[in-house]
């Protein structure tokens, strides 16, 4: 789901359950977690409820196939998909935002923001700050309504997901992040391993009280590897960087496993906004090869930005697979190719290629 459309859900729902007779205010001012969830009118999977449809993937996650629910009525319309059918579901949001209309006309309700963009504009600027330009690949997941604090990131539960959280060892020196590394911040709980950063290698995880978490993995030392390789093999100078596409796969799956795990481990919310960047792109381009005998060219475009961003609304029943490879084709995408499965048969990496 894109965030705008999740906003225009939120708004024109007035932050009350859709459902007839419930409109319960679904995040009561100083609660600190919100009880809506986002909920599909056509299923988002073909298995789903009320999931048969010619509706494409992306008109599955848009605005006029989600409805605003309480989490009673949600479980309710899925249990019972003969009897709450789309046509239905259509016809109760109709009325409910028309009932908003009219109850905005009379000033009986107001509608509060859900907006998390200026926490995350300030969480990329910090990103930029601290990356001390080299190559990252971050990851993070933001709840849709920002609070000072929702949770304590200093319990056992997430303290023992953290510390087990797993590292790309092509990458990272070390398969687990060490939990002596793991220690209280201004924001939350984090551990990270900066000590050879200035070989262009190390690793930040972050839990926040607000619920915000980010996975971070720095890609300085292979970009840099790649370059000085490909340049001695093929005698030609390298502009600009290089980088190893199997490595922006790795740590996009480490990433979001890891997230996910951190997500499952006990934050409370139903629905929340994934950011995957790149930062630190320019006159960067994709290699395809091993890293330690690229002997081709390398593929696609030249970057031109210097972030590269993909960001969606998903639930916490949502396929990580799925996800994952979204972000990885909106990535390839980027750099002027398109890849239409991210795996073939055998489990190996699909090379992308040029659209003609």
């Amino acid at each position: 789901m894109k965030m705008t459309d999740v906003k225009i859900l939120w708004g024109r729902a007035a932050n009350r359950c859709s459902f007839p007779d419930c409109r319960i205010e679904l995040t009561p001012v100083g609660e600190k977690n919100t009880l809506g969830e986002i909920a599909h009118i056509v299923s988002s999977s073909p298995n789903g409820p009320r999931g048969t449809s010619n509706i494409t993937e992306e008109e599955r996650d848009g605005y006029e196939n989600l409805i605003l629910l309480c989490p009673t009525h949600h479980t309710m319309i899925d249990n019972n998909p003969q009897e709450w059918t789309v046509d239905s579901l259509k016809q109760i949001k109709q009325e409910h935002e028309k009932w908003v209309t009219i109850q905005l006309d009379k000033g009986s309700i107001t509608i509060p923001s859900i907006d998390n963009s200026d926490f995350l504009n300030f969480r990329k600027k910090e990103w930029l700050d601290f990356s001390q330009n080299y190559v990252w690949i971050i990851s993070s997941i933001t709840p849709l309504n920002i609070s000072r604090d929702v949770i304590n990131p200093l319990e056992l539960n997430f303290l023992d997901v953290l510390n087990s959280l797993a590292l790309p060892q092509d990458i990272s020196s070390n398969p687990t992040v060490n939990k002596y590394r793991t220690q209280p911040n201004e924001y939350g709980v984090g551990n990270e391993d900066l000590r050879a950063i200035q070989s262009g290698s190390g690793h930040r995880i972050c839990i926040f009280r607000n619920g915000h978490c980010e996975f971070s993995i720095c890609l300085g030392c292979a970009t840099k590897k790649i370059a000085d390789i490909w340049e001695y093999a093929s005698g030609e100078p390298v502009d600009g960087m290089v980088l190893f596409y199997s490595d922006v796969v790795d740590c996009f799956s480490y990433e979001l496993q890891g997230l996910s795990s951190i997500w499952n481990g006990g934050l409370p919310f139903k629905d929340m906004l994934l950011t995957t960047l790149v930062i630190n792109t320019s006159s960067t381009c994709l290699h395809y090869e091993r890293r330690d005998r690229p002997g081709e060219p390398p593929i696609g475009s030249k970057i031109s930005s210097n972030i590269l961003e993909y960001s969606i609304v998903i639930s916490k029943t949502t396929d990580v697979k799925s996800t994952f490879e979204s972000a990885i084709k909106r990535f390839v995408n980027y750099f002027g190719l398109v890849l239409e499965n991210l795996f073939d048969e055998n489990g190996n990496i699909v090379k992308p290629r040029k659209l003609f």
